[in-house]
């Protein structure tokens, strides 16, 4: 969902359009290096830093952004009844989300920190709001109301789980700067995914702009001025001391991440 994205000949203009959040963008392989994760205006160090991340887990990127199960959506493969399946899951995810972006402003190593994991929270609070048009739209009423709706019996699927559990973890026992290089490494690629995927559902399966508004609020950019406090922030870690826990912690975001993809394209088809 980052904004600073290269003009490099490598990126297509495609895939720009789709980041910028234009609609009825044809699926199309996206090379990795299409630089989300860095700016000029921000530091170049922790910006090398980051770009150094990309390079090196760019096949995992390349597997998220390019999944089995957007080329799926786009040839309508998947039925609405297995499309139930990203609703219940996002919903279940969002409700962690929640308690961890909580429990990392209860933690946080400043002001700065707190207020960064604060705009993450209130994102969290708004996209299950998004989310009930979406699951209307699939025959799920009432998900934020109804305490005894069948999207509270369902049983979240463990490998669209280890993302959210992940963060859990890092909530606990991660520093400030390994939560917030995870988030900017990763957030903008579920963007990208987050903006096909609107594409498809709203050329193939007849969904609206308001049932895709949990889809669209994801694809918009990250805000530049949550970037630049990233960034810094990041940057005052001592990169040079505690490098490896940060590519640690990027790593493992963007396994997980490629493991959500995996498993709910597993159980849609």
């Amino acid at each position: 969902m980052d904004d600073c994205l290269s003009s490099s000949a490598n990126v297509s203009i495609e895939y720009h359009a789709m980041h910028l959040g234009y609609q009825n963008i044809k699926c199309q392989r996206i090379p990795h290096n299409y630089m989300i994760l860095h700016s000029s205006k921000h530091h170049n160090n922790n910006n090398n830093f980051l770009q150094k991340i990309e390079n090196n887990y760019s096949k995992t990127i390349d597997a998220i952004l390019n999944h089995q199960y957007l080329s799926a959506l786009e040839k309508k493969q998947i039925s609405k009844e297995k499309l139930q399946i990203l609703v219940y899951e996002q919903y279940h995810i969002i409700k962690n989300d929640r308690r961890n972006f909580a429990l990392m402003i209860s933690k946080a190593s400043d002001d700065a920190a707190t207020e960064l994991f604060t705009d993450c929270l209130s994102a969290e609070v708004k996209a299950l709001e998004n989310l009930a048009p979406m699951a209307e739209e699939l025959g799920i009423n009432n998900i934020i109301s109804d305490s005894d709706n069948k999207i509270e019996l369902y049983e979240p699927l463990a490998g669209c789980h280890a993302y959210t559990n992940y963060l859990t973890k890092l909530a606990v026992y991660g520093s400030d700067a390994e939560i917030l290089a995870a988030i900017l490494v990763d957030f903008p690629i579920w963007g990208a995914n987050c903006s096909k995927i609107s594409s498809f559902l709203k050329k193939n399966y007849g969904f609206t702009e308001r049932s895709c508004i949990f889809l669209d609020q994801f694809a918009a950019p990250l805000p530049e001025k949550f970037i630049g406090k990233s960034n810094n922030l990041i940057t005052r870690f001592n990169l040079a001391q505690k490098e490896r826990v940060i590519q640690r912690a990027a790593r493992l975001i963007l396994d997980y991440e490629l493991l959500f993809w995996d498993t709910i394209y597993k159980h849609s088809i």
